[in-house]
C-alpha cells in the first residue's frame, strides 16, 4: 500500500479483461466504444495543495500490490483494473477502448464495482482500520479518485484527491510506565455518524451518501511502545481516517498493553481539509482513569419501545444467541431478574472483558455473522457511549465484528460488521436464584391398563419445598382426573387409572421447587394410549430386505404387508430413503417422507416405531395428523403422513388398525 513521501510522482498502471454491460448500466453520457483496446500509460500524482500532508508524511509511494480502478466516457470501459504494480515499475498501464477520450479513477480497485459507472462509484472510509507500525501511514485506508482527458503520445496525469482526512495521534507518557499502544478508537459526541460507505462521482467529486459508523478504531499490527516524552517529529504518528467535516468534540479511547485510557473533549474536531492531518497530541498521564465495567448485567437491545436480551442459548439459530423479549422500563436498576439464561456476568481481563452465563463464554467463532457460548475465555472490547449510555462490544481480535440484534424479524443476536442494532445497554441485575430442577425425563407414555406406581428421578437444589401434582392443563389450574402425582425424597410418583375411552389422553405433571427467591415449576406430559382395538402389522426391515446382499443398499419407494402400504418419497433432498443391510434398516433422510395407509376402509389407530435413531424428540419427525410422542403414533385416520427434516434409522415398526 502507499506510504508516504513529499511530492513524489509515480507512474500507474492496470489491466484487466473487460465484461459485457447492458445500456442501463452505463452513464448516459457514455460514448459506443470500438471494441479495440490500447496499453495507455499514467501518472499518479496527489493534488499539489495537499503541500501541507505531504510536508507531514510520505504518502505518495506505491508499494507492490496496488491497483487502480478506471472508468472512461466510453460505454465498454466498466472498472478496468490496472496491472499491479511491482517494486522498481516506473510506470502504470491499463487497457483502454480506443474511442476514449477521458478516464475517471478511483483508488484502491474493488473487482465488486462493474455494475456501477464513473457517475456513483463505491468508496469507504472504514471504520476498522489497520497500520503496521507507528509512522507509517497505511494508505490504502485512504480512498482517492481523479479524473483527466487522456492525452497522446505521452503518459496522461492524473492527480488525485483523497476522499479521507488524518488525524494524526502523537502520543507520550510523562510517567514513563511503560505501555504500548495497541489501538486507539475514535467515538464523536452526540453519537455523530462517522465513517462508512461514500458514493462518488469520479469526475466532479460530488459524494451521495455520508458516513453510517459511529466511532472508528485504528489497530496497530506492531504496538508502539509509549516514549515519556512528546517526540517533536512524525515517527511515533498513529494515523486514523475519517470522514471530512468538523466533529463537535468526542471521546478517544486509546488500548495498551497494560491499560485502557479515555480522553474526552468539547472542543470542535475541524478534520475538513483532506489535505492537513489534524495533529493530537496525548499525554497519557492526563487520561481519564478506565472504568471498570465489571458486575453482572442483562445485555439489553432497544427495538421501539420493546426490550430484547442477550441470551446464553441458540434455541432460534443453532449459530446464533436467542434474543428474548424482556420487560424494562429503561430507568430502574439494577433490576431483579430470575432466569439464569440472560444474565450475564461481565469480568476485566487485561485491557478487555469477558461475557459469561452459567460459566460458558460469549464469543465470536471467526467466520460468518455468528455467536456462540463455550468454555473458553473469550475477549471482548466494550465501549461505552457516555452520551447515550449505551455500548459496543466487539471482538477483540476480529475487531470489525460487533455483537448486534440484526432487526425485527430475526430473534437473535450475533457479531456482525455491518447492520443491525449494535447501541446495546448493560443494565445492572440483582440476580435471585432459583431453584434448579433436573428431571431424569420429561415425558412418558402409558398403556391403557397401566395401574403400576412410576417413578422419575428428580435432582432439586436449593429449595425449600417441593410439589408435585398432576393437572389437565400445563397452566396446572385444573386437576387430572386419571392422573396422580406426588414427591418424595427426589423422586416423583405417578400412577393412572383405566383408559377406558376411545381416545388417547394427556395429563401434565407440574413440579413446583420454592425458595426465598420464587418459585420455578418444570412440567412433564404423560400420555396414555387407548386399548387397541384392531389388528397389528409388522413391518421389518431385515426380513423385507434379506436378499440384499451383505454391506448392500438398495434404494426403496414402496412396501406392502398385509394390505398395509408404506410409501417412502424424497420431497427435495439430496438422497432417496434407503434400506441398508448393514444396519438392518430403513434410512430416511432429510426432506423426506413416509406416508402410511390402512387397508381400504379400515383407519390406523395406532404406529409404534423401533429405531436406532430416532429424532421426533427435537421436532424433526412430524405427522400430518393425530399425535406423535417420541417413537408412538395414536389417533385416527386412514393414511398417516410423517415428514422428517434429519436422517433417522428404523428397524420396524408395528401398525395397528381397524
Amino acid at each position: 500500500m502507499r506510504k508516504m513521501q513529499k511530492t513524489l510522482m509515480l507512474v500507474a498502471a492496470a489491466a484487466m479483461a473487460l465484461a459485457g454491460c447492458s445500456k442501463e448500466d452505463v452513464s448516459d453520457n457514455a460514448l459506443p466504444g470500438s471494441g479495440t483496446k490500447a496499453t495507455r500509460g499514467f501518472t499518479a500524482e496527489i493534488a499539489s495543495s495537499r503541500t501541507t500532508l505531504n510536508g507531514d508524511a510520505t504518502r505518495m509511494k506505491w508499494t507492490a500490490g496496488d491497483q487502480l480502478g478506471f472508468y472512461t466516457d466510453v460505454e465498454t470501459d466498466l472498472n478496468v483494473a490496472s496491472s499491479t504494480y511491482a517494486e522498481g515499475a516506473t510506470n502504470f498501464t491499463a487497457e483502454i477502448d480506443t474511442k476514449a477520450t477521458k478516464v475517471y479513477v478511483y483508488y484502491p480497485y474493488f473487482s465488486s464495482q462493474k455494475d456501477r459507472t464513473y457517475e456513483n462509484v463505491s468508496l469507504y472510509v472504514e471504520d476498522a482500520q489497520t497500520q503496521t507500525e507507528a509512522g507509517v501511514l497505511n494508505g490504502n485506508m485512504v480512498g482517492m479518485y481523479a479524473s483527466a482527458t487522456l492525452a497522446e503520445g505521452q503518459n496522461t496525469v492524473l492527480t488525485f484527491t483523497p476522499i479521507a482526512s488524518l488525524i494524526a495521534f502523537n502520543i507520550y507518557d510523562a510517567e514513563n510506565n511503560g505501555d504500548a499502544v495497541k489501538s486507539i478508537t475514535f467515538t464523536p459526541a452526540g453519537g455523530e455518524k462517522l465513517n462508512g460507505q461514500h458514493i462518488y462521482n469520479l469526475e466532479t467529486g460530488e459524494t451521495t451518501s455520508t458516513g453510517t459508523k459511529e466511532s472508528a478504531t485504528v489497530t496497530l499490527t506492531t504496538p508502539y511502545t509509549v516514549p515519556a516524552t512528546k517526540p517533536a517529529d512524525k515517527a511515533g504518528y498513529i494515523y486514523l481516517a475519517v470522514t471530512p467535516k468538523s466533529y463537535a468534540g468526542g471521546t478517544f479511547t486509546v488500548v495498551t498493553d497494560k491499560n485502557t485510557y479515555t480522553f474526552e473533549t468539547t472542543k470542535v474536531i475541524d478534520a475538513s481539509n483532506v489535505y492537513a492531518p489534524v495533529v493530537i497530541p496525548m499525554n497519557l498521564v492526563a487520561a481519564t482513569p478506565a472504568e471498570d465495567y465489571s458486575g453482572t448485567y442483562v445485555v439489553l437491545a432497544k427495538e421501539g419501545s420493546t426490550y430484547f436480551a442477550l441470551a446464553g442459548m441458540n434455541n432460534n439459530n443453532t449459530t446464533r444467541l436467542d434474543a428474548v423479549p424482556f420487560e424494562y422500563n429503561g430507568t430502574d436498576t439494577p433490576i431483579s431478574v430470575t432466569d439464569p439464561e440472560i444474565v450475564w456476568t461481565v469480568t476485566k481481563s487485561g485491557n478487555a472483558y469477558t461475557l459469561s452465563n452459567e460459566g460458558k463464554y460469549l464469543s465470536y467463532s471467526g467466520s460468518g455473522n455468528t455467536a456462540a457460548v463455550n468454555s473458553t475465555p473469550y475477549n471482548l472490547t466494550l465501549l461505552k457511549d457516555t452520551a447515550n449510555g449505551t455500548y459496543n462490544i466487539k471482538s477483540e481480535t476480529v475487531s470489525n465484528r460487533v455483537l448486534a440484534k440484526y432487526n425485527t424479524d430475526n430473534a437473535y443476536f450475533a457479531f456482525y460488521t455491518t447492520g443491525g442494532n449494535n447501541n446495546l445497554y448493560l443494565v445492572p441485575v440483582d440476580y435471585k436464584q432459583l431453584p434448579i430442577i433436573d428431571l431424569s425425563t420429561n415425558s412418558a407414555i402409558l398403556d391403557y391398563n397401566d395401574e403400576t406406581v412410576h417413578e422419575i428421578t428428580a435432582t432439586i437444589t436449593d429449595a425449600s419445598s417441593v410439589i408435585a401434582a398432576a393437572y389437565s392443563t400445563e397452566e396446572g389450574s385444573v386437576e387430572s382426573n386419571w392422573l396422580v402425582a406426588s414427591y418424595e425424597n427426589g423422586k416423583i410418583s405417578y400412577f393412572a387409572s383405566v383408559n377406558n375411552t376411545d381416545k388417547a389422553r394427556t395429563a401434565y405433571i407440574v413440579v413446583s421447587a420454592t425458595n426465598a427467591n420464587g418459585t420455578r415449576k418444570e412440567i412433564i406430559t404423560v400420555v396414555q394410549n387407548i386399548q387397541a382395538q384392531g389388528t397389528e402389522v409388522t413391518f421389518n426391515y431385515g426380513d423385507l430386505y434379506s436378499h440384499v446382499p451383505s454391506k448392500g443398499n438398495v434404494d426403496v419407494t414402496e412396501d406392502t404387508v398385509e394390505g398395509v402400504t408404506a410409501k417412502y418419497e424424497k420431497i427435495s433432498g439430496s438422497n432417496p430413503p434407503k434400506y441398508y443391510d448393514n444396519g438392518k434398516n430403513l434410512r430416511i433422510y432429510n426432506k423426506s417422507m413416509m406416508t402410511i395407509s390402512a387397508p381400504t376402509g379400515s383407519s390406523i389407530i395406532k404406529i409404534e416405531f423401533t429405531a436406532s435413531k430416532w429424532t421426533a424428540d427435537s421436532g424433526t419427525v412430524t405427522a400430518d395428523i393425530g399425535t406423535l410422542t417420541s417413537k408412538t403414533w395414536t389417533g385416527e385416520s386412514e393414511h398417516v403422513v410423517f415428514t422428517f427434516t434429519a436422517t433417522n434409522n428404523i428397524e420396524s415398526f408395528v401398525v395397528t388398525y381397524k
